[in-house]
């Protein structure tokens, strides 16, 4: 399997894993052990702990990443929709693993201009005819996902109209680069910045496609799909958004706002 530039590969006989070079050491050792990433994250004693499908840890960075950041982000693959309940958090050994596609995944994403934090490693742990697996990015700091910044129990200092502003002007970036976003959803953006200027990231890319250069993403699909959790999330929260804050997403995809 091949991996981006600048990225180092360890095999040991429970797992196989990536990780920037300069973190190749790091993860040798952790796999070398015979644990894996999300274990080693979970007993740091420097660990918090974020919000997210499972457990998913922050804990300082063993080594530097690309953007230097000084905590890392260790999520461990959970399964998803119908096939949750019987596989849980095993994938069918076929194909590039996870971890691996969302890595490539992010170098392109961020080759083409779009705001997502680096990975810097991933791990997959064999299992028959299955693999469990792990991934690492860099923590954005001083960051909440969307739908905490419009819909959690505890106020942000990011406005809703800016955050939805922001958000809009994401899809915006990721059609005019060429890159489908299948599961954009609320959870999946994360704003960081000033309270009426802050900056959308992306997170979660594993299901993320890239088209060739030059051959815009379809202009729908991904609105109508982060419309539709926002509707969700009104719902569940027995929280209405403004028309205004309608009106200020909407202008983020025409690139206003």
């Amino acid at each position: 399997m091949t991996l981006p530039e600048g990225y180092g590969s360890v095999r040991t006989p429970h797992a196989w894993g990536f990780a920037v070079s300069a973190g190749v050491d790091w993860l040798e050792g952790t796999l070398t052990a015979g644990g894996t990433v999300h274990a080693w994250a979970a007993t740091h004693p420097q660990l918090r702990e974020l919000a997210g499908r499972g457990r998913v840890y922050s804990v300082p960075a063993p080594a530097r990443g690309p953007d230097d950041r000084d905590r890392w982000v260790v999520r461990h693959y959970l399964r998803g929709g119908a096939v949750a309940r019987f596989l849980t958090d095993r994938y069918v050994a076929v194909g590039r693993p996870r971890p691996m596609v969302e890595a490539c995944a992010s170098v392109e994403a961020r080759a083409r201009g779009i705001p997502t934090p680096a990975a810097v490693a991933g791990a997959v742990y064999f299992a028959g005819p299955f693999y469990r697996a792990d991934l690492v990015t860099e923590e954005i700091p001083d960051a909440a996902d969307l739908a905490r910044v419009l819909f959690g129990p505890q106020p942000t200092p990011i406005e809703d109209e800016a955050a939805l502003a922001a958000s809009g002007r994401l899809v915006r970036s990721l059609e005019r680069a060429g890159l489908l976003h299948p599961d954009l959803n609320a959870k999946n953006i994360v704003l960081r910045g000033e309270r009426a200027s802050p900056r959308a990231h992306l997170v979660d890319l594993d299901r993320c496609c890239a088209r060739t250069l030059g051959i815009p993403a379809p202009a729908f699909p991904m609105r109508r799909r982060l419309e539709r959790s926002l509707r969700k999330f009104e719902v569940r929260t027995g929280r209405k958004l403004s028309a205004e804050a309608w009106v200020a997403l909407r202008s983020g995809y025409e690139g206003g706002g």
